[in-house]
């Protein structure tokens, strides 16, 4: 598991990215920001910072990595969700009136610990990330067809077309994400990674059999 260090830097690194976002944000809108949301953002900086020393300490491990593609994809995947979860506190943090609890602030730490599961080849990550991208892609996909007729609300009130436009696209990067992930761990080189045996139509399909 030596790669299991750059990764984590790899993790941070975007994480801090996605952390400063909201700062960058909030700079736009009004100008200018407090010293309070100033050190809210130098955790970002921080973050990113440690990121880059982790992945330049070991950047050999990270490229040697013996993980098959439709892994790393599947890996990828649940990186990004940790990350958003980090903008999305980060965003009530500086923007929010200093909000910390959110559908986010819930699944932050369960994504980290299946984002860690995955890469140490944990047999209950398998599983796990099966069921819940499976969940994901069609709950986001139901969640997509009534965003154009739900009430949809922010701080402001009801939120505008625009805004209905930016919820969809997020909620259709998370349904493609989720739906790649979930095809990529069903594929013989992923179950072969975490232990499993090939399921029966893979073995049907292989050029071996």
């Amino acid at each position: 598991m030596k790669h299991l260090i750059p990764i984590t830097g790899l993790l941070a690194a975007v994480s801090g990215v996605a952390w400063l976002i909201p700062a960058f944000a909030a700079r736009m809108v009004n100008g200018e920001l407090s010293l309070q949301d100033c050190a809210v953002a130098s955790v970002g900086l921080i973050l990113i910072l440690g990121g880059v020393v982790a992945i330049y300490g070991d950047f050999s491990a990270l490229r040697g990595a013996a993980v098959p593609p439709p892994v790393r994809a599947a890996i990828a995947g649940n990186g990004l969700l940790v990350a958003f979860c980090v903008l999305e506190f980060s965003d009530g943090l500086l923007r929010q009136n200093g909000r910390v609890f959110y559908w986010t602030s819930v699944l932050f730490l369960p994504a980290l610990a299946l984002f860690y599961g995955q890469l140490m080849a944990q047999r209950w990550a398998w599983w796990a990330a099966r069921i819940l991208t499976a969940i994901i892609t069609l709950g986001f996909a139901a969640f997509l067809l009534v965003i154009p007729y739900a009430p949809l609300r922010g701080n402001a009130g009801p939120v505008p077309w625009w805004g209905r436009i930016y919820v969809a696209g997020v909620t259709l990067a998370f349904v493609s994400i989720s739906a790649y992930a979930f095809r990529s761990l069903g594929r013989t080189e992923a179950r072969s990674y975490y232990g499993m045996r090939p399921s029966s139509l893979n073995r049907r399909l292989s050029p071996n059999s």
